[in-house]
Parts: structure tokens; sequence; C-alpha cells
């Protein structure tokens, strides 16, 4: 059996809109990350980011890349939050976005 040369999806990502001035990504970690080891969990999320970081640059759509800078922005803070084990991976991670959100950071959520 030969290795994806894609890397292992981390977490899926959810969109959600509960109010007009207010939209929510709902990420949840996949059963397989859940089960790695915290170095397994840290190269595949290095991975995936690396794997975002090449889509960004071949996309030509503005809003598509603009998703994956921010994809790639919100994986990057994760990381020190994976490699303390201080977040729990069976919980979903909403992160508010827009005028209506309540200010809070990933780091202030994370704490």
């Amino acid at each position: 059996m030969s290795a994806s040369i894609y890397p292992t999806v981390p977490f899926n990502i959810s969109v959600h809109d509960p109010k007009p001035d207010l939209r929510e990504l709902h990420l949840t970690f996949t059963p397989e990350f859940q089960q790695m080891t915290v170095i397994q969990r840290l190269e595949s999320l290095r991975a995936y980011i690396e794997s975002m970081v090449e889509q960004a640059k071949t996309t030509t759509d503005d809003g598509g890349q603009r998703g994956l800078m921010m994809v790639i922005d919100l994986t990057e803070q994760l990381l020190p939050h994976i490699q303390s084990e201080s977040m729990p991976l069976h919980q979903t991670l909403i992160v508010e976005m827009g005028d209506g959100a309540d200010g809070s950071s990933l780091e202030e959520l994370l704490g």
C-alpha cells in the first residue's frame, strides 16, 4: 500500500451564519487525527499547512485565496495548543467572524 501524496485532513470545517452580521466556522477534528500521537498530529498539521500554502499559490480566485489563507492562519494558531495537548480534540471548535462576533481571539478562547 502506497502513502497518499495528500496529507491527512486534520479537521472538517463547516460554515454557519446564525445572524446576518455573524459567521461561524465549526472545526471538528477527524477520528483519525484524534487517534494520532502528539508528534503525528503536529506532522499532520504541518503537512496540511504546506498543502494549503501550495494550493493558495495556484489559486487565482481572490475569495478562494482569502479562504485558504484564513484556514492556514487558523491551523497555525492551533499548533501550540495541539503540542501542549491543551485542546480537547473531541469537541467542536467554533470561531466567530464578522461584526457580530464577540471579539475574542483564538488565543483567548483556548487560553
